[in-house]
C-alpha cells in the first residue's frame, strides 16, 4: 500500500479535502480526449464560476501529474462542486491507460452512487464527425426522451474509448442515467478552443450556468489566424527561394 498525505492509497482512491454531503447530484465528466474538449470546458466553467475543489482521484495506473493553475499545483484528475450544491465537476488532463479504465471506473461509479448522484453527463470530441455546419452537439443517452427534450439530435453513428466507454457500461449494467454529448471536433491531439466554446454554450443551455463562451471562440480564431499568418509566411519564403535559384 501506497501512503499519500496520510492517506492509505489502494489501486483507485477518491480523496476529500473538502466532506462532501449525500445529495441528489448530477455529475458532469470532462476527460481528456479528442481535442481535450471535455477537460477544456469544464475547467473553464469551473475557473470562471470560481466552484470550489472537493476531491481528487488517486490511481497507481495513471502516469503522475500535476496541472499548474495560477501558479499552484493541483492534482490531475479532479473533482469540483457548483455553489449551489446540486453538481459535481470531474475533470481529468490525465489519458488513462486500457489497464487503469476499469479500475477508476469501479470505484469512481461506486464512489459517485454512494453520494446519491442521479445523473452523469460527460462531455466528449467527436472527431471528424460527417455532421452539418449548424450541428454542434449530437448525443447518446440511456433516457432518449432527455435528448429530444433539450433538441439534441440523436448519434447514429461513431464510437466511444477509454474510461468513457467503461464508465458507459457500468452505467448501463447498474441502470444509472446517462447521457454522453458529442462535440465535432477536426483535431485529435490538440486542444479545439472553439468547440470547447461550442459545449459551454450546450451547457449553458441545459443548466443556465452563465458562462460566456466568447473567449473561447476567441482564442480559437487567434489560434488560427496565427497559423495561416505562419502559412503565408513560409510559401512566401519558398517563392523568393525558388527565385533566387531561376536566376
Amino acid at each position: 500500500m501506497l501512503i499519500y498525505l496520510g492517506v492509505t492509497l489502494s489501486e483507485v482512491s477518491i480523496i476529500e479535502s473538502i466532506p462532501i454531503k449525500k445529495k441528489n447530484y448530477t455529475a458532469l465528466l470532462g476527460f481528456a480526449g479528442a481535442g481535450f474538449i471535455g477537460n477544456t470546458s469544464l475547467m473553464y466553467i469551473v475557473r470562471t464560476k470560481n466552484f470550489k475543489q472537493v476531491a481528487s482521484v488517486k490511481s497507481l495506473q495513471t502516469p503522475p501529474m500535476l496541472l499548474f493553475v495560477d501558479g499552484e499545483p493541483y492534482s490531475s484528475f479532479r473533482i469540483y462542486v457548483d455553489d449551489e450544491g446540486e453538481r459535481l465537476f470531474i475533470i481529468t488532463e490525465n489519458l488513462i491507460s486500457a489497464e487503469g479504465c476499469w479500475p477508476i471506473t469501479h470505484k469512481l461509479i461506486s464512489w459517485l452512487q454512494n453520494k446519491g448522484v442521479t445523473d452523469i453527463i460527460a462531455i466528449e470530441g467527436l472527431p471528424f464527425g460527417n455532421l452539418p455546419a449548424n450541428v454542434k452537439v449530437v448525443g447518446y443517452s440511456t433516457e432518449k426522451e432527455k435528448l429530444t427534450s433539450l433538441g439534441i439530435q440523436l448519434l447514429r453513428e461513431g464510437a466511444v474509448s477509454g474510461l468513457y466507454a467503461s464508465m458507459m457500461e457500468e452505467c448501463i449494467a447498474k441502470k444509472l442515467p446517462w447521457t454522453i454529448l458529442f462535440i465535432p471536433t477536426m483535431k485529435l491531439t490538440n486542444i479545439d478552443y472553439g468547440a470547447s466554446g461550442d459545449s459551454v454554450e450546450a451547457l449553458n443551455n441545459i443548466f443556465k450556468l452563465g458562462v460566456d463562451p466568447k473567449p473561447l471562440w476567441e482564442s480559437e480564431q487567434a489560434i488560427r489566424k496565427a497559423v495561416e499568418q505562419q502559412q503565408l509566411q513560409q510559401q512566401q519564403r519558398q517563392q523568393k527561394k525558388s527565385g533566387f535559384f531561376r536566376r
